[in-house]
């Protein structure tokens, strides 16, 4: 599974980076949705998850660009939202899941499950 991750904490993501390859997973880190989008036209990944403190309404325009470029590209999000919050802002756009802010192994292991059953693999 090819995996970009657009995050302004770098270093939070590459301590993840084990958890993704234990689950069959490589990981791509950029720094901004910019160059999220350009990945997702030339290269898109598996799933794109979206790192980058913004509020709902501008988690909701990149998800929304994401769709418009490929609409076969999953996405989640690291969000501090409640569950029911983040369900209620983000719906209709089909995003695979939440990540809470701080996100553990356990967290990429979830996410990953959920990727394998949507996917089929």
């Amino acid at each position: 599974m090819n995996i970009v991750c657009a995050t302004t904490r770098a270093a939070r993501w590459e301590a993840l980076r084990p958890a993704f390859a234990a689950g069959g997973a490589e990981l791509r880190l950029v720094p901004s949705s910019e160059t999220a989008l350009a990945c997702v036209r030339d290269m898109p990944p598996d799933l794109l998850i979206v790192d980058l403190e913004l509020d709902a309404a501008a988690l909701r325009a990149v998800i929304m660009d994401v769709l418009r470029i490929n609409a076969v590209v999953h996405t989640a999000a690291v969000t501090d939202m409640a569950a029911e919050a983040f369900h209620d802002r983000m719906e209709g756009l089909g995003m695979l899941m939440s990540l809470p802010a701080e996100p553990a192994a356990a967290d990429i292991e979830r996410l990953l499950a959920a990727l394998r059953q949507v996917s089929g693999q």
